[in-house]
């Protein structure tokens, strides 16, 4: 990819980054010390082996969940096809995060590596990812040079790629006038007349990092109204030497050898605008998907769906950030997505482990589906957990705190039989027999339980015939434990 320089200096040729590709990507690492990084060299990345999460993509999402969970004390590595910090870099200010009035994109990234850093994440950049796949209860990721990590879960927070016009010039222009990053590639055009293609809040803020070099700057939308902020239309509408021309659509980009104009269709009529640079800021396509050697539910427009959790639709695989489907692509929504996405993931590998080691010779795919299908329920101390007498419905693991089993006797008082700790479990004599609980269960700490449905459970027992008659055995000494005195 190529692209002239602007003014007096545009008979010289320089490489056009894409998005994530930025100048200030690039310089990213001197900036940040690489040695603070984390960053290992290549032969050590196969020692990252059975991890608990492997997170994909090194923006705002990703440092985020990276820090918490280096602060969870979690086995997690970050991997980046370039530099951290990921769209950010391609914003000159940001000014609607807070505790930053105003802060550059850069700036910002550096801040939240360093922060991650400082609690044990570590980073590899310049990492590609070809594909993650399951492999029972973990996933692989295969990486483009061929190395494969594992962990039991993975958060992609990939962003995307730029959604482009589609129009005649476009292609063969790109990189000789044609941009999609303002903050990469204004410098090249000073002096210049320019076009900005776009409504939102993109096209405004990259509109206004131009207005420092462009002579003349055409802001093109296809609709009446503009969807960017207000004050975003406040600044850059008012300067002079901007113009919006609305509704129109740009229906060819040419020139000669250089970008040199760009026709336009408004109000059923070609019009044609001289500029010496296109900037497209149309839209965003996402890639998250396209990873992923199984099905993943995603929407029309490929943005991975999931749950308040940030559960995909793949057992131990998380999104969050500008790759799955949402109201909003900020960065405040991308950490608070992050936020969620971890400290669910963590919880869901603290039940996978110890429903593992409850049951052994579960198939390890099976426990993967298991977990992701139970309710995580949490009582506080005292609380009823179930009821002597109630309908069976639930299986229950313990994965913090304590429990005690009570049955109601002669007299009427409540007589303890059992107690439960961390990785015990109970509920299934009812199930196993279709008939009322046995005991009451109370909670004697602060409780965090993983609860399965009659037929989770079910499943559980017919992938597997020694849990089957381990938990029979243990249910029936529990019968006999409860029967009548």
């Amino acid at each position: 990819m190529r692209a002239s320089t602007a003014g007096n200096e545009r008979s010289g040729v320089v490489p056009v980054p894409m998005v994530n590709e930025s100048p200030s990507a690039r310089n990213l690492s001197g900036m940040i010390n690489c040695s603070s990084l984390g960053e290992f060299l290549p032969e050590r990345i196969p020692e990252l082996t059975d991890l608990d999460l492997i997170i994909i993509g090194g923006g705002p999402a990703g440092l985020t969940a990276g820090l918490y969970a280096a602060r969870a004390n979690m086995k997690v590595v970050l991997l980046d096809s370039k530099d951290v910090g990921g769209e950010i870099l391609n914003t000159e200010l940001i000014e609607d995060y807070p505790g930053f009035e105003s802060v550059t994109g850069a700036e910002l990234a550096r801040k939240m590596a360093d922060h991650a850093i400082k609690f044990g994440l570590k980073i590899e950049t310049y990492k590609s990812v070809q594909e993650v796949r399951s492999e029972g209860d973990h996933k692989i990721v295969t990486l483009v040079d061929g190395t494969e990590l594992s962990a039991y879960a993975v958060l992609v927070t990939v962003g995307g790629e730029p959604t482009k016009l589609g129009v005649v010039g476009e292609k063969e222009y790109h990189g000789r006038g044609v941009s999609y990053c303002a903050v990469c590639d204004g410098a090249f055009f000073k002096g210049a007349d320019l076009a900005v293609i776009g409504g939102g809040d993109s096209a405004f803020q990259e509109g206004l990092f131009l207005t420092r070099f462009a002579k003349k700057l055409y802001v093109v939308h296809r609709r009446n109204e503009f969807r960017a902020q207000a004050i975003l239309q406040d600044r850059l509408l008012k300067m002079d030497k901007v113009e919006p021309i609305t509704p129109a659509e740009v229906t060819e980009i040419g020139g000669n050898g250089d970008v040199k104009w760009i026709d336009i269709d408004r109000d059923g009529k070609t019009e044609r605008v001289k500029v010496e640079g296109v900037f497209v800021f149309i839209g965003f396509k996402p890639v998250g998907r396209h990873l992923f050697k199984e099905h993943i539910e995603h929407d029309k427009n490929g943005y991975l769906i999931t749950d308040q959790y940030m559960r995909t639709s793949i057992p131990g695989v998380y999104a969050a950030g500008d790759t799955r489907a949402q109201l909003a692509k900020q960065i405040t929504t991308a950490v608070g997505d992050a936020t969620t996405a971890v400290l669910h993931a963590e919880r869901y590998i603290e039940e996978l482990k110890d429903l593992e080691r409850a049951f052994p010779s579960e198939p390890k795919d099976v426990v993967a589906q298991t977990v992701s299908k139970a309710e995580l329920q949490v009582f506080a101390p005292g609380d009823l957990v179930l009821k002597e007498g109630e309908v069976a419905d639930r299986f229950y693991m313990i994965i913090k705190g304590e429990a005690e089993a009570t049955q109601r006797g002669p007299d009427g008082s409540q007589v303890v039989i059992n107690r439960f700790g961390p990785g015990d479990y109970f509920g299934e004599v009812g199930l196993l027999n279709d008939a009322p609980r046995l005991a009451t269960v109370r909670a004697k700490t602060s409780l965090e339980v993983m609860a399965l449905d009659r037929e989770t459970f079910a499943g559980l027992m017919k992938s597997s015939q020694a849990t089957e008659d381990e938990v029979r055995r243990v249910a029936a000494g529990r019968t006999r434990a409860a029967s009548p005195r």
